[in-house]
């Protein structure tokens, strides 16, 4: 005798349809609820929080009524940075040192930090956590979770010591040599560019020769980008474009479909690039070759720990040593790049403003290298330590890069964490993005004489305010490879400021009509970091010498 089982229920396709689309609007209502809850209770905070420095306030938009004024006065694609120092002039806030802005849903609510000493609270006294939700959306594309930028604590810990010594300036120094050979093509793809008189792409080109000396001294691989495609360099520069806008109105680009897969593609390919590179590293060395090798790559060096910490014989890589190792040489590939080229940019720029200027670099490099320009890349690579000599060229380094810095730091508020101003005031970060801002800091009066001016001289004949000088930050998170951006910038001044002049050209303004900022049409812009607009078209002429 049979069970009497209940007929087995199957629904039909059109049920199925509905109970998804069904769920799907029961999810995207719940988050809805639940970001304008979130939206409501920052709205009150802001309003109600007499503690809280901060322009006009509108109880249903926050400051986006301001920022959109902001928007209006500067170009509609300068850099966000570049927008502070305004902000905080026609407001008041500039002496405060301290801003608070409420963007939802566009952006993070956040405490705008741009004093030195405030800063100092948030970076070096007591290192905040990276504001890592914030920084996942580029950075995690461009090298993939649990890069050094964007990690904390005892992971980060590890990795930086693991690198750390291959950045020493003693070590970078062993590596010069590598480095003039790629400014040695970049000279050649210049004086090309200055045969032709055609207009290029600056920062292409510096982008181009930086990514090389990044992979010559990081994994010992010569890219030759500079001469010829590669599929690293291209997928690096896809991914870069297919990074949001910082503000997006427009909802298809905001949420473009094919974004996701191409951050796949890209991310594919270079990894795959680079785990290539470090197999090869791997399985090219002795574990037990002594470290005071010359001219030895970073991840060398890397190994290095890795071998140590491993007992025996050791003929395959942990995966996950290895997975992390890629991410880390992909930080350092963006990372690395960014600052130099958009340095030498700025600073060919600034000098074709002030021959005087130009003058005096051009005569201290005679001084140091002789008046024979072919001599230079030869004592260079026989004697590195001769660009310690190079006091004004470094000079102009600092000079630009306070007025363009590369990036600043956003940390996470903390609970009970409150940034205290000199009089006393207590301001608090619980939920906040903390934005270490560094350009509103560099143009400040109250820190430098004439902020707006390009002075180099400032850095031979005037005391710098302690830790007002912020482009790489500072504190345990500071920039690892500040000494590498700083020395292939001297060894490409050194082979390139006396050989051409560079003639930035103008371009087509953004849609409100606004080119300048104070009077600088090669402004600020955000991609991946803040590059010169357009990439900084540009002339480039054979220098004429005169001993």
């Amino acid at each position: 005798m049979s069970a009497n089982l209940p007929d087995l229920y199957i629904p039909s396709a059109t049920q199925i349809k509905y109970a998804v689309f069904g769920l799907l609007g029961l999810y995207v209502l719940q988050g809805t609820i639940k970001s304008i809850a979130r939206g409501i209770y920052w709205r009150r905070r802001f309003r109600n929080d007499p503690n809280m420095p901060q322009p006009p306030h509108h109880w249903l938009l926050g400051h986006l009524l301001v920022m959109a004024k902001i928007t209006q006065e500067t170009p509609m694609d300068a850099h966000p940075h570049v927008q502070l120092p305004f902000l905080l002039e026609k407001y008041g806030l500039k002496e405060k040192g301290i801003m608070y802005l409420d963007l939802w849903p566009m952006g993070s609510p956040m405490v705008v930090v741009c004093d030195p000493k405030m800063a100092y609270q948030c970076a070096q006294q007591h290192s905040l956590p990276k504001a890592i939700k914030e920084l996942d959306p580029i950075l995690g594309p461009l090298s993939g979770p649990g890069n050094l930028v964007a990690s904390d604590g005892n992971f980060w810990k590890f990795w930086r010591s693991v690198f750390n010594p291959g950045f020493a300036a003693q070590h970078l120094m062993t590596l010069v040599p590598g480095i003039v050979k790629d400014c040695e093509a970049f000279c050649k793809v210049m004086e090309k560019a200055a045969t032709n008189g055609q207009v290029v792409n600056l920062e292409k080109l510096t982008t181009c020769l930086t990514i090389d000396i990044i992979g010559r001294v990081v994994v010992d691989e010569e890219l030759e980008t500079q001469t010829r495609p590669h599929p690293l360099v291209e997928a690096f520069k896809s991914q870069i474009s297919w990074l949001p806008a910082a503000v997006e109105y427009n909802p298809w680009n905001r949420w473009h479909p094919m974004r996701p897969i191409m951050y796949w593609l890209n991310q594919r390919t270079m990894r795959g690039i680079i785990g290539d590179m470090l197999d090869k590293r791997f399985h090219s060395r002795d574990p037990m070759m002594s470290s005071g090798k010359r001219g030895k790559p970073i991840i060398d060096l890397a190994l290095e720990t890795y071998f140590k910490e491993k007992e025996g014989n050791v003929t395959t890589m942990d995966e996950e040593f290895r997975a992390n190792a890629i991410t880390q040489m992909m930080i350092f590939v963006f990372a690395g790049h960014d600052t130099t080229s958009s340095t030498i940019c700025y600073i060919f720029h600034k000098l074709s403003y002030f021959p005087e200027k130009m003058a005096k670099a051009r005569k201290e490099l005679d001084e140091i290298f002789g008046t024979n320009l072919d001599d230079a890349p030869r004592m260079l690579a026989e004697n590195p330590h001769l660009m310690n000599k190079m006091d004004y060229c470094t000079a102009i380094i600092r000079e630009v890069l306070r007025m363009y810095p590369p990036a600043s730091s956003v940390r996470d508020g903390q609970p009970g964490f409150f940034i205290k101003d000199d009089e006393g005031n207590l301001f608090n970060t619980e939920g906040l993005m903390v934005w270490l801002a560094s350009l509103p800091v560099h143009v400040n009066d109250k820190y430098w004489k004439d902020p707006f001016e390009f002075r180099p001289e400032r850095w031979l004949e005037e005391d710098i305010p302690k830790d007002a000088w912020r482009p790489f930050e500072r504190g345990p998170r500071n920039c690892i490879g500040q000494e590498l951006a700083m020395i292939e910038t001297k060894v490409i001044m050194a082979l390139t400021l006396r050989r051409f002049n560079i003639e930035a050209q103008r371009q087509p303004p953004p849609s409100n009509g606004v080119n300048e900022v104070r009077g600088e049409f090669v402004y600020q812009v955000l991609a991946g970091s803040a590059k010169p607009k357009g990439g900084m078209p540009s002339i480039v002429k054979m220098a004429m010498r005169v001993l």
